[in-house]
């Protein structure tokens, strides 16, 4: 659902993963969470002797697994990438509904995962360096996006009872799995050899007894051919009921900060259900002086008007959800037979249905998306319109609640099916092979209904309109409506602009916007561990050739494509790309078991990608970790990356669109007294006087599009960090790793505040910024800017990520465990468009907090355990280029955050139980007036206290 209610915040956080985030616990029965680096590239073997039932392998049987960030495997650089796990004990133990929700409060994802940020889906997004610069791997093998809008798959389309493990790598790894892994590479492991059947039922409140959520898993696994293949299918149900806004006093009257605090504010929006009127055409002001639309009235009801106040303004949480019910439904299955050891086939297939219905405040008329050469445009109610009191023709504004709310409806169909052949290569020494086809198919059906077409309003209205789309030019015809077939007449002067039946279904529509995207992947690698004998251990490598094909759509509605819906004007797109990519991987031991070198070992990776689209790009990766001894290893990673431009960036057809976005000329005040002068000097040089002159809306109008001849964007990452395993002290692990990740040819535009601020605060207009602009109207408007996805600007971050964990027994079947996670970001800065400098927005509303960090407390006693678990998010100020007015920044910030969560497990033979507490203290979100309901519902807790209970039983 689009929302008017001014910019939404760009949620970009970063933050070190941590497992415990979500409720996970370090117990003595289990893999302590997340042991730092251990995992990458290692062999995972699934024991017999697992302690969770529902991952249980067949007896005497074990399966090597090859993890995130490698195709070797090799043991001796098990450890030279950073990787955080995630164990299907620590899932079941989380409030995690969904397989979206695990990835929710691990601040290394940029707070995403969650239900809000998303709109009902899941999308993930490492160092919040963005969705499409995070790769995600579904048993190492891509998924297919999620819709034909979104660039990104939806992780709620994986059964979570299936997840034997997730790996999160945060590393740039582009030579190991090709373009999108900048960030790095999000893996999930499912159960093999699973045998059995095992039921989970989840569900969860909040204490206001709304938000709830529910779930049911059932997973059945089982062998054949004398344990030779194993098949197991899975399917799940969860669903999500609605939120509403006004359910929260905080979500209220959401704030439109302009004052300093302690002076009035404003809330809402302008479009309420009282319409509003002011003059056009050089007409005759019909107030002296008004806030908003300049000398405009509102109606009172009883026929009488009054100069609009911003006290009129409309509190849209009383009709808008700060979450959307939502249905999902999941099939799933995996399976392999060893036919010898010279071949294996697999395969894994995975099927959902996601449904979602929301619903939002009534369509708005304001200044018409269709005038593409103006923002002056308007409804037009004519001075011969009967009861029409002003004697002269004028402009309409008014939130549509004749027709009532919009509801959005959202249906989206999910397949993917990977089926492969492994083995040992006959005669050849040891070498292994893996060969897997992927296909993958995602089909998308929303609609919006209440939509306003524009120009059938204007039939209604009797306007005969002679200027073209959304033109004010044109005169009142009372014949016109009865000669346009299926039109039906209606007066906002009569009954209080009561309106028909036959009016409401011919002003309103129901936007309907098709779209899909289709993967196919085939894979063939080769690989030997023990390639030739070196003084100090063997030497591996790796070699392999893909092909990949991606293809998408997004069909526009005929009224959308025509221009006729008031708030947007685009058309379709459509179109795909393909790659082939050779690539190589060696693993190479330098020293081992010698004084002062317990082991030194290095990797060195690279991959050549033939595009069709932009051509050629190689990239490379090398390594290196050295242990002196077996207490301590050090680490260093150096690596190329790149983003190949996605279907959206590269096709997608031009979009105008109302944005809330300030003209500094109407806004003069609101900026730092320094740069007023030159501002003010612009805004004359335009022949407009910033003292006096006023923004007919708060919207601008911004037209956006894809573009074919994008090229990558390129990256450079290093990472050094520390591995500690003191024999001194067992049971502790930690690890100290700093990261540094810089972006060239970033693929975007600029904000359209920071390019308008930043075009009027030089001197003469003589920033790059200014090249989006388009002149003025004849009353001195904003005429309608426009940018193209182009290679511009840069970004860079550094970081420190710590990592520690520690577990004392305490006698027979007791235990006390610690866990802490901390991420540092030192530096997160921007370069918007080439030729500008690279500004920083590290503690700001535009970048992430300095610090996030999470910690746990757990005590074990036989079955059970109990955990404390504490979560921080650091405050942050808020950046002068705003929509709201850069002197937003003098007077305004959002404080720390610190939440509280508790829960209990029982680990019986055969079933387990959790209950827990998330923000046990009932914390409201932080205030935040760049956001949604006035604070940030994907980073903050906005249920309020929550109870969850989770249940499951394995026989």
């Amino acid at each position: 659902m689009q929302r008017d209610n001014g910019t939404i915040r760009r949620i970009s956080v970063l933050a070190l993963a941590l497992p415990l985030a979500a409720g996970w616990t370090v117990t003595a029965r289990a893999q302590i969470i997340s042991l730092p680096g251990t995992t990458t590239g290692q062999a995972i073997r699934n024991s017999a002797k697992s302690t969770t039932k529902s991952s249980t392998s067949t007896a005497d049987r074990s399966e090597t697994i090859t993890v995130v960030g490698t195709h070797l495997g090799a043991k001796e650089t098990a450890e030279i990438q950073p990787v955080t796990v995630i164990t299907a004990d620590q899932i079941q133990q989380s409030s995690s509904m969904t397989t979206g929700d695990i990835f929710a409060h691990i601040p290394s994802m940029g707070f995403s995962g969650n239900t809000y940020s998303n709109n009902g889906g899941s999308c993930l997004n490492i160092r919040s360096l963005g969705t499409a610069r995070t790769l995600v791997l579904l048993d190492g093998h891509r998924m297919v996006n999620g819709n034909g809008a979104a660039d990104c798959p939806d992780m709620n389309s994986i059964v979570p009872a299936m997840i034997d493990r997730i790996e999160i790598l945060k590393d740039g790894s582009s030579t190991t799995y090709g373009s999108d892994a900048i960030a790095g590479v999000v893996n999930i492991i499912l159960k093999k050899n699973f045998t059995g059947t095992t039921v989970t039922a989840n569900g969860g409140i909040s204490e206001y007894g709304d938000d709830q959520t529910a779930a049911v898993t059932i997973a059945h696994g089982f062998n054949f051919d004398h344990d030779k293949g194993n098949f197991t299918i899975a399917g799940s149900y969860n669903y999500q009921a609605p939120m509403a806004a006004d359910a929260r006093k905080w979500a209220m009257q959401e704030a439109k900060v302009n004052n300093p605090p302690g002076d009035a504010q404003y809330f809402g929006s302008q479009y309420g259900p009282r319409p509003v009127y002011a003059a056009l055409n050089g007409g005759r002001p019909l107030a002296g002086a008004s806030d908003g639309v300049p000398h405009s009235v509102i109606s009172n009801g009883d026929g009488s008007y009054s100069p609009y106040s911003w006290n009129d303004n409309y509190d849209y949480s009383q009709d808008n959800q700060i979450i959307s019910e939502q249905q999902v439904g999941t099939l799933a299955a995996n399976g392999h037979y060893d036919v010898n050891r010279y071949l294996q086939l697999y395969m894994t297939a995975n099927y959902s249905h996601t449904q979602s219905q929301a619903y939002g405040t009534p369509m708005y008329i304001a200044t018409p998306v269709s005038t593409v050469n103006g923002n002056s445009g308007a409804m037009v109610v004519p001075s011969g319109e009967p009861g029409n009191p002003f004697g002269e023709d004028v402009a309409l504004y008014n939130r549509m609640f004749q027709l009532g709310r919009r509801y959005d409806y959202e249906n989206i169909n999910t397949f993917q099916f990977t089926g492969g052949a492994r083995g040992l290569l006959p005669h050849t020494g040891g070498w292994t092979y893996d060969f897997f086809y992927s296909y993958g198919k995602t089909v998308n059906h929303y609609s919006e209904s209440e939509d306003v077409n524009w120009r059938n309003m204007e039939n209604a209205l009797g306007f005969h309109q002679t200027g073209g789309a959304g033109s004010t030019a044109g005169y009142y015809d009372p014949g016109l409506c009865a000669s346009v077939a299926g039109c039906a007449s209606w007066n906002p002067f009569v009954n209080n602009g009561a309106m028909s039946q036959q009016a409401r279904n011919y002003i309103g529509f129901t936007d309907v916007e098709p779209s899909g995207q289709e993967l196919r992947d085939v894979q063939f690698t080769v690989a030997n561990k023990h390639l030739a004998k070196l003084p100090y251990g063997p030497l591996g490598i790796a070699l392999g050739v893909e092909h990949r094909s991606l293809d998408g759509y997004f069909h526009a509605s005929p009224e959308d494509m025509a221009g006729l819906n008031s708030n947007l004007a685009r058309g379709d797109t459509g179109g795909g790309y393909d790659v082939t990519e050779v690539f190589g991987e060696t693993s190479i031991p330098l020293l081992k078991d010698l004084p002062a070198a317990k082991a030194l070992s290095a990797e060195v990776s690279g991959r050549f990608s033939n595009y069709n689209t932009f051509g050629q790009t190689y990239n490379w990766h090398a390594g290196l970790i050295y242990a002196p001894t077996q207490d301590i290893s050090f680490r260093a990673n150096i690596s190329t990356g790149f983003r190949a431009p996605t279907i959206q960036d590269l096709y997608r057809a031009r979009v105008v669109s109302l944005t809330s976005t300030r003209d500094p000329c109407a806004y003069l005040s609101t900026f730092d007294t320094a740069v007023q002068p030159t501002i003010a000097a612009n805004c004359r040089k335009q022949g407009v006087d910033p003292n006096n002159f006023k923004q007919t809306n708060g919207s601008l109008k911004y037209a956006t599009g894809g573009n074919p001849e994008l090229q990558p964007e390129l990256s450079r990452t290093y990472t050094i960090g520390t591995i500690l395993t003191p024999r001194w002290l067992p049971g502790f692990t930690a690890s100290i790793d700093y990261f540094h990740t810089h972006i060239t040819e970033t693929i975007g535009y600029p904000s359209l505040p920071t390019e308008l601020n930043g075009c009027y605060e030089s001197v003469n207009l003589s920033s790059s910024y200014c090249s989006i602009l388009n002149g003025r109207d004849i009353n001195g408007q904003l005429n309608p800017v426009a940018r193209l996805h182009t290679n511009t600007g840069a970004f860079i971050e550094d970081g420190m990520d710590i990592n520690a964990s520690y577990v004392q027994p305490l006698g027979y079947e007791n235990a006390l465990s610690f866990g802490a996670d901390i991420q540092d970001v030192m530096s997160y800065k921007e370069q918007s468009q080439d030729g500008e400098p690279l500004i920083s927005y590290l503690g700001t509303d535009a970048g992430p907090p300095k610090w996030v960090a999470n910690g746990t407390a757990t005590f074990t006693h036989g079955p059970w355990s109990f955990t404390y678990m504490i979560r921080f998010i650091d405050g942050f100020n808020y950046y002068p280029n705003t929509a709201y007015g850069p002197g937003l920044s003098l007077w305004w910030k959002t404080n720390q955050a610190w939440y509280h969560d508790v829960f209990a497990t029982y680990h019986g033979s055969r079933y387990n139980v959790t209950a827990g507490v998330k923000n046990i203290g009932g914390r409201d979100p932080n205030f935040y007036a760049n956001g949604d309901y006035n604070t940030s519902p994907g980073m903050y807790d906005y249920a309020g206290r929550y109870i969850y209970l989770k249940a499951q039983v394995h026989f």
